[in-house]
């Protein structure tokens, strides 16, 4: 993969220190200057202890920070009040070896849910990781923060504001466990904009909606979601507002960045061979729409009508019957990769020429329109296959 470039004043390292036999396990993020962050967990009761650690951080900084340590390969989720020392030694090691303020440190974990952390290997990593930050650690801090993934996910855009070069960069995770509320992966993006506070978390909060909260992969929410946007202003443009111009351009790209991401992290989807876009239109609200591609994209019946190659818009039919929403079925079109098979309360006899095509392709797309109103929305999903049922048979054995 390409070494991708960080925004000004920020570095980056991935490496292996232990906490898994073989791939990078532990990233870091810094940034040269204190930077704003606006952060979401997951809505999940049960709760990781970096995310309760972070959350009390976040309010007693005032949302600002210089660095976030990562590790794979333990989530440190269920683990009480070991855990929460754990995370909070992990900071402070942190903090010390890059020299910045106590709590100007957040961390993340992923992996088994239910073990106490090795702080061994964990805390000598942190003292090799600082020593190999870089302008070009993108790629590797990818890969440590990494679990089943099959690729790391990177994506970046350069744009101007002004006349000033804005640059945006981001790396996640996420393979199973995705559904939204917030979705189930980690996400952090950094930027050199130069942004308010309140533009920032309004950013946040609608890159989110449209993005990782508009996927699923297996309907499993985890118990430590998150995503991170950090600002430290070294671009040196005019400080961007949360409305005008300005936003609009740097959400248009921070937008294409996480939807980007989004979609690779279901076409990774623990074995999955195929990629499903759910387009609902026509309904009376933006939220039943987003309702109804969600009970869709969710259904296990039509992952595996996808799998198959099977058209069956019964199940579609059925699913979006399920959302809540209220809708007529008389007036309502179905639509599987551009094939109508239902339309005005009839079922569409198509040739078979027509049909051997529907599902066959590594894309499949579903579009159902209600006929009700103007709204709509898209969810993003993928096929289920054999290789997730075994993979997450033995994840911990």
């Amino acid at each position: 993969m390409k070494k991708q470039i960080l925004p000004k004043g920020f570095l980056a390292a991935g490496i292996h220190c232990g906490m898994k036999k073989k791939r990078k396990d532990l990233a870091l993020l810094y940034s040269e200057e204190e930077c704003k962050v606006a952060a979401l967990f997951t809505k999940n009761i049960v709760k990781a202890a970096p995310l309760i650690l972070a959350s009390k951080q976040l309010k007693k900084n005032k949302g600002r920070i210089r660095a976030v340590v990562i590790n794979s390969g333990n989530a440190n989720c269920m683990t009480g009040k070991q855990g929460l020392k754990d995370a909070n030694e992990t900071s402070e090691l942190t903090a010390k070896a890059l020299g910045v303020a106590k709590d100007s440190v957040l961390v993340s974990s992923t992996g088994v849910i239910g073990k106490l952390m090795c702080m061994a290997p964990l805390t000598a990593g942190i003292k090799k990781i600082v020593l190999e930050l870089s302008k070009n650690g993108l790629t590797d801090a990818a890969e440590g923060i990494s679990t089943t993934d099959a690729f790391q996910k990177v994506s970046a855009r350069s744009f101007k504001i002004k006349g000033r070069k804005v640059t945006i960069s981001s790396i996640a995770k996420g393979a199973g466990m995705i559904d939204p509320s917030m979705a189930t992966m980690l996400c952090y993006v950094m930027t050199d904009a130069n942004i308010s506070k309140a533009a920032l978390s309004k950013a946040v909060n609608e890159t989110t909606e449209i993005s990782f909260n508009s996927i699923t992969v297996d309907g499993d929410m985890s118990t430590n979601d998150t995503i991170m946007l950090l600002a430290n202003g070294k671009a040196g443009n005019a400080l961007i507002q949360d409305k005008g111009q300005d936003f609009k351009i740097f959400m248009e790209n921070l937008n294409a960045i996480t939807k980007d991401l989004a979609q690779m992290i279901v076409r990774d989807g623990e074995g999955s061979s195929k990629i499903i876009e759910v387009r609902v239109k026509g309904s009376a609200k933006k939220t039943d729409a987003k309702k109804v591609a969600q009970a869709i994209a969710k259904s296990l019946l039509v992952k595996c009508a996808v799998l198959g190659g099977d058209p069956n818009w019964g199940r579609i039919a059925s699913s979006a019957g399920s959302s809540g929403v209220n809708f007529d079925t008389d007036k309502m079109e179905i639509k599987l990769d551009g094939v109508v098979f239902f339309v005005n309360g009839k079922d569409v006899v198509n040739s078979p020429k027509r049909i051997e095509k529907v599902f066959k392709g590594k894309e499949a797309r579903i579009e159902v329109d209600l006929r009700q109103g103007r709204h709509e929305a898209t969810f993003y999903s993928c096929d289920i296959s054999k290789k997730y049922i075994m993979l997450n048979a033995r994840y911990t054995t």
